[in-house]
């Protein structure tokens, strides 16, 4: 990891949007395609298995906690090695492949497939995801100057929740029209479609010959020896533990808890993803104001706060204000967190350090919705006692960034 330096405001004024390298812009468009077909249907995948199947919520958390378990190791192996072979051929070829598994996937869904197939097929899936959402992001922190990194990593953010916006929402009403599992074949068609869109960026990183074998284990123990990126890694775990909830549980609360429909529940997400559209800009003012060490951890306590707020809705409204809520803390936290790696990291080891970070954030969202699942079914009748519950994870988040930028003071 690199030596220490100063983590805070940008050093010269705003930088436009238009200023960032033309490949900033296509990486956030195929998010943006991507999501919104992913979105259509994974919202759903827990309220699938839980409700229309009939499985225990703790069952399907289990299958999550592999699925998301294959990711991390994926994550941390892509980061390392498309720091020798190139970020692109990672990025597009896990688009193309993990397309046809999620077709593969809604066909199953279709003809109702037994539980151990699907749980093969997500782990499949999640792997082949981590091909892309760290090598990405180390793309986009390649072909930026250092003080272009917020608007970057903010852009980035936007493009993943204007697939938001739409996906949850039209997942939900086409489920009242059509099969939930012939929606994956759309999702598909976003896969394909952003796979196309990263065949016309160019590869910032030249391909290296070497004998050099990618030693995944040394690359997390490198990072932990590493006092300081020790508790940016822990903080990123507390925030993936917290923040999956709401692709997770949240779902299967509201429907089951709260009695909304899938379409309702769509909606919500729909909220989300608006409003990280109206909020990422301001939200980038206010990260160039304050600077990263008060961002980062007050858009922790947000978090945690947002989160504790679930328990007191009784329908859609409050569900509306406490997700409104999590927006806030997210439009902050997401541009930062992203800042802070690309500042932390060795550029010559740029794709190992975001590696690194997306492992031990898939091991958090690994065991979210274990966790999620085995509240839900203990105490998931008392509401303000579940979600104060989960709140107190994202206390634990604000504490190691808080520690973090006190130590990157230094």
């Amino acid at each position: 990891m690199s030596e220490p330096k100063e983590i805070g405001r940008a050093t010269r004024p705003r930088v436009a949007w238009r200023d960032l390298d033309r490949r900033v812009w296509q990486m956030a468009f195929a998010r943006s395609i991507n999501t919104m077909g992913l979105s259509l249907v994974m919202s759903f995948l827990g309220v699938y298995v839980v409700e229309t199947r009939g499985y225990p919520a703790w069952l399907y958390g289990l299958i999550a906690l592999g699925a998301n378990l294959g990711q991390s190791l994926s994550s941390a192996w892509a980061g390392n090695l498309s720091d020798r072979i190139g970020r692109l051929p990672l990025i597009t070829t896990a688009l193309f492949i993990r397309s046809l598994f999620i077709a593969a996937l809604g066909t199953q869904i279709a003809f109702h497939a037994p539980l151990w197939s699907l749980a093969i097929n997500m782990l499949i899936t999640s792997a082949l995801r981590g091909c892309f959402e760290p090598v990405a992001y180390a793309l986009v922190a390649d072909v930026v100057d250092e003080d272009q990194r917020v608007s970057a990593f903010g852009l980035q953010r936007m493009g993943t929740n204007f697939g938001w916006t739409i996906g949850p929402a039209l997942g939900g009403m086409l489920t009242l029209v059509v099969p939930y599992g012939y929606v994956f074949y759309f999702a598909a068609l976003g896969m394909v479609l952003a796979g196309i869109v990263t065949l016309g960026v160019k590869d910032p990183i030249v391909k290296q010959r070497t004998t050099t074998k990618d030693d995944l284990g040394g690359a997390v123990r490198e990072a932990i020896a590493d006092k300081t990126f020790r508790l940016l890694l822990g903080g990123t775990f507390f925030a993936a533990l917290m923040s999956t909830q709401m692709f997770s549980t949240l779902a299967i609360y509201m429907t089951d808890e709260l009695g909304m429909t899938k379409a309702d529940v769509g909606l919500l997400y729909m909220l989300n993803g608006a409003g990280v559209l109206v909020l990422q800009v301001p939200a980038l003012a206010i990260i160039r104001r304050f600077g990263i060490r008060s961002t980062l951890p007050a858009s922790s306590l947000l978090d945690a706060i947002a989160f504790a707020l679930i328990g007191a809705a009784s329908g859609w409204a409050g569900a509306a204000i406490a997700m409104l809520a999590i927006t806030s803390a997210e439009v902050v936290l997401s541009p930062a967190h992203q800042t802070a790696i690309a500042e932390v990291a060795d550029p010559a080891k740029r794709g190992r350090a975001y590696g690194v970070v997306a492992f031990v954030q898939m091991v958090g969202i690994a065991l979210a919705p274990l966790l999620g699942g085995a509240m839900f079914d203990t105490i998931g009748h008392h509401h303000g006692a579940m979600w104060i519950t989960i709140g107190v994870i994202g206390l634990a988040q604000t504490l190691c960034f808080s520690a973090f930028v006190r130590r990157r003071r230094v």
